[in-house]
């Protein structure tokens, strides 16, 4: 809902979801971050000139990212220099390129890929409508590592917004149900918050179906009905401040769409968008089961007008300690994640980690590389979330054509192309549309 982390603090709604030490002189500090973890140790140079007396495989953030002009980092017992310089493109010693999905240029490539001897690895926890070609197992399978909001990622970033356990049982924010009756004289049972509007899932277009059978209160930019108070207009936190937490709270269903269907892409407007990730089986209503925006109208009315069925929808609320959260995959998930994980900073930096120990491993010729395929994105074609509701041709036309990218980019890199111009891409993309080859 909007660009804020509505996530991190579960209110009491029923959401309704869609589917550093070194001896060389050059060296000049060490920094240690995540002391309690013990998984990163900082060594830096003073300039990119000194770096000389350098051993460790270097992993070059070919779209700039981290803002790092370089530096070692310790990964457990292994060394390895991070850096956005792209003088370091052919240096010996580099072994890996990172891309920012979002920040991903298919005209500009570390080129040539030379096979195996170089590791690719794509970082991205955005929407995939930024990048229609990553949707594509031909780009896709260009790159050895993952960390993507797919579960199947090498480092997932799956429940990246959901902060614990207690963010989903903690009362804080709990408004009971009597009051919520009572609130409905002056408000609709449904809420509806978004800012950004005409997406590959087509969600206004189901919500404004969806309001001609029940009553909403659409606030934001898109089918706005209503005003936002004005003291939440610019919350300094955003859709995470308490004042707007605890205004929307007050609803009985809030409409949370993601802005793409994919299986596991989860944005800080939901924690989990799917029902392998709920805390009960019944936390949710999931709109994938109606046929129509009319027939999930009829089901919330119906629930609307019965307190207990509607409270069988907030067991992690209410009920006993041990009941609140039953879905095994979720507590063995956040079990199993340090507290620290929850920073996206963090992510990050276990990310970079993961491929520093690769990279190592590789180097002793211990593992095989890797290869992405559509799983660690899983994101097929645009379609609509009311199945009697034709898709427009904006975004599956996009989708296509990212389709028909992904194939130029896999066949320039398989030619072991050193180069190619953007009119070199245009010429071989309008010949592959043309023929349908995609």
């Amino acid at each position: 809902m909007g660009s804020g982390r509505l996530t991190g603090k579960a209110v009491s709604i029923v959401r309704i979801l869609v589917c550093r030490n070194s001896s060389s002189a050059h060296r000049i500090y060490i920094e240690t971050v995540l002391s309690k973890s013990g998984i990163v140790e900082y060594q830096g140079y003073s300039s990119k000139q000194q770096t000389s007396d350098l051993k460790e495989p270097v992993i070059l953030w070919w779209t700039p990212f981290t803002g790092e002009k370089g530096r070692l980092k310790k990964c457990g017992n292994y060394l390895c220099y991070f850096t956005e310089d792209r003088n370091f493109h052919h240096h010996p010693l580099t072994k890996a390129f990172v891309f920012y999905g979002s920040k991903l240029d298919l005209f500009d490539l570390p080129l040539p890929r030379n096979g195996p001897s170089l590791d690719w690895s794509l970082l991205h926890e955005e929407s995939p409508k930024n990048v229609p070609a990553l949707s594509h197992e031909a780009l896709l399978s260009l790159f050895n590592y993952s960390s993507t909001f797919s579960r199947y990622s090498h480092v997932p970033l799956t429940l990246q917004y959901l902060y614990s356990l207690e963010s989903l049982i903690e009362a804080k924010y709990f408004v009971p149900t009597h009051v919520k009756n009572q609130l409905l004289s002056e408000l609709s049972p449904v809420v509806y918050i978004q800012s950004g509007c005409n997406t590959p899932s087509q969600r206004d277009a189901y919500v404004e179906e969806l309001m001609k059978y029940i009553p909403v209160d659409s606030y934001g930019a898109c089918l706005q009905n209503k005003k936002l108070p004005e003291n939440l207009l610019y919350p300094s936190d955003g859709t995470d401040s308490d004042e707007f937490l605890h205004f929307i709270s007050r609803y009985k269903f809030v409409l949370a769409f993601e802005n793409a269907v994919c299986e596991d892409y989860i944005s800080e407007k939901l924690w989990r968008p799917l029902a392998d990730w709920l805390p009960n089986p019944d936390s949710a209503i999931l709109i994938s089961e109606f046929e129509s925006p009319k027939k999930l109208a009829h089901f919330l009315k119906e629930l609307n007008n019965d307190t207990p069925r509607y409270e069988s929808y907030l067991g992690h609320k209410l009920n006993s300690a041990t009941l609140k959260i039953t879905n095994k995959k979720l507590l063995s998930a956040l079990s199993s994640r340090s507290k620290e994980n929850i920073d996206w900073g963090v992510n990050v930096e276990q990310f970079e980690c993961y491929i520093c120990h690769r990279v190592h491993i590789r180097m002793k010729g211990d593992i095989e590389l890797t290869v992405l395929n559509e799983s660690h994105y899983s994101c097929p074609s645009p379609s609509s979330h009311d199945k009697d509701f034709k898709m427009g041709d904006l975004w599956s036309q996009m989708w296509n054509v990212g389709r028909c990218e992904a194939r130029v980019v896999n066949n320039f890199i398989n030619q072991n192309k050193t180069a190619y111009t953007s009119q070199e891409f245009t010429e071989a993309l309008k010949t592959l549309l043309k023929g349908g080859d995609c």
